[in-house]
């Protein structure tokens, strides 16, 4: 008897058990779990849909292109091109935009006189001449934009390659001169140079884009700036220290120039010495040398900006701009810093000697161009006027470090 029950007993515990996986039970839990995966993956896809919505929306252009985006750039695995062909969207406008070789420079500046610069306080006198130099010794690419059934172009853009330095060296194309009556014709302009130069020279696929006032929505910079504009008036020409030179690079010496950027540290992006002779030749680019007890402590890269001020605040004259300046970073802290400004000040006068219409100055805080600013803000003789910020952006190139600006020397 007690064996029979313990049986019935066994059987009961056994039928409980298996009853809970009969097949009825399992199609029950499969159905259910296939009903939050469902719903799971339609509130993601929905969701990511309202995003990349929310993007194209706040950031029409620069979502289109390849770019380092502020809400995706560290998604990308850094230091090499994002995309290795060109990007083709709906900006790319290859009937309109034809790009190619410099061989029009004069119908070229003619349009960045109308263009480059909307003021009518700020005349930009760039000439063909200009242009030519500054296209010179590189393999350099300019576009013309132009609307149907016209032939004058209403926006012009170039480009020239530069070598970069940072982890390891390499060369990309420095965009410059993009002008365009509007928004609409720059970001088109932009869009298919960079597409037609990608195109031409897959080798060299980055670019690098200055943004002078303001910043690009959407994204993430190389490194930013400041710019400070000076009016240098009646400059007086000053005294240099009997144990200091100020030497011009023009005709020979040009291994200080290669020496010098060679030692840069940190991060670095300069134009060929090709180029920068062919700028100097033509009267573009000055380049000083401040030697100190028979060695180099400075140098600076000082341009004919081609802008002339009208008026601003009772001021103006034609325009250099400081583009860079090397100096060795254990003398920033030290006494000889003066001298670095007094070398500044000397390349300046012997500047303005030859064409004393020059009266305004426009610096970048990059590099060591800083020193020189703090020195300016302090000069009686100079008055500061005005300050604009800006930054400089890779394209087709992901990055993760945002430079700091006294880390960074920009010679383009």
């Amino acid at each position: 008897m007690k064996h029979q029950v313990f049986h019935q007993y066994a059987a009961s515990q056994l039928f409980s058990y298996y009853g809970r996986l009969t097949p009825i039970n399992d199609i029950s839990n499969l159905s259910s779990i296939m009903d939050w995966l469902l719903y799971s993956t339609f509130f993601l896809a929905l969701t990511y849909l309202c995003v990349i919505i929310y993007i194209r929306i706040k950031y029409p252009f620069w979502s289109f292109m390849d770019a380092n985006h502020s809400y995706d750039w560290f998604l990308r695995r850094p230091n090499r091109p994002i995309s290795l062909r060109p990007c083709r969207n709906k900006y790319v406008l290859r009937n309109q935009v034809k790009t190619g070789s410099s061989e029009n420079e004069s119908l070229f500046a003619e349009t960045l006189q109308r263009y480059l610069i909307p003021s009518d306080k700020i005349l930009y006198e760039c000439e063909g001449k200009h242009i030519e130099a500054r296209m010179t010794g590189h393999n350099s690419q300019m576009s013309f934009f132009t609307h149907p059934f016209t032939e004058k172009p209403c926006g012009v853009m170039a480009s020239y390659p530069v070598l970069v330095r940072d982890d390891k060296p390499r060369a990309v194309n420095y965009i410059s001169h993009i002008a365009a009556p509007d928004s609409d014709a720059i970001q088109k302009l932009i869009a298919t140079h960079i597409y037609n130069v990608h195109d031409k020279t897959p080798d060299h696929s980055a670019f690098i884009l200055k943004k002078d006032a303001g910043r690009c929505a959407g994204l993430r910079p190389l490194a930013t700036f400041s710019t400070s504009l000076f009016y240098m008036g009646s400059l007086n020409k000053p005294k240099l220290a009997k144990t200091t030179t100020l030497v011009q690079i023009y005709k020979d010496q040009w291994n200080l120039v290669v020496d010098a950027i060679a030692g840069l540290p940190g991060f670095v992006v300069a134009l060929d010495i090709g180029a920068i002779q062919a700028r100097v030749k033509a009267g573009v680019i000055f380049v000083y040398a401040l030697m100190y007890k028979g060695a180099m402590i400075a140098m600076y890269f000082i341009e004919d900006a081609h802008m002339l001020y009208e008026h601003v605040a009772d001021h103006g004259g034609k325009t250099l701009r400081l583009v860079a300046t090397i100096a060795d970073n254990e003398t920033l802290d030290s006494s000889i810093t003066p001298l670095i400004y007094s070398g500044f000040q000397e390349a300046l006068a012997k500047i303005i000697k030859q064409n004393a219409d020059y009266k305004m100055l426009l610096v970048d805080s990059m590099g060591a161009n800083q020193m020189i600013i703090r020195h300016l803000e302090l000069d009686p003789e100079i008055m500061h006027l005005t300050t604009t910020t800006g930054a400089y952006y890779f394209v087709n190139w992901a990055y993760r470090d945002v430079w700091e600006s006294d880390k960074v020397f920009m010679l383009v």
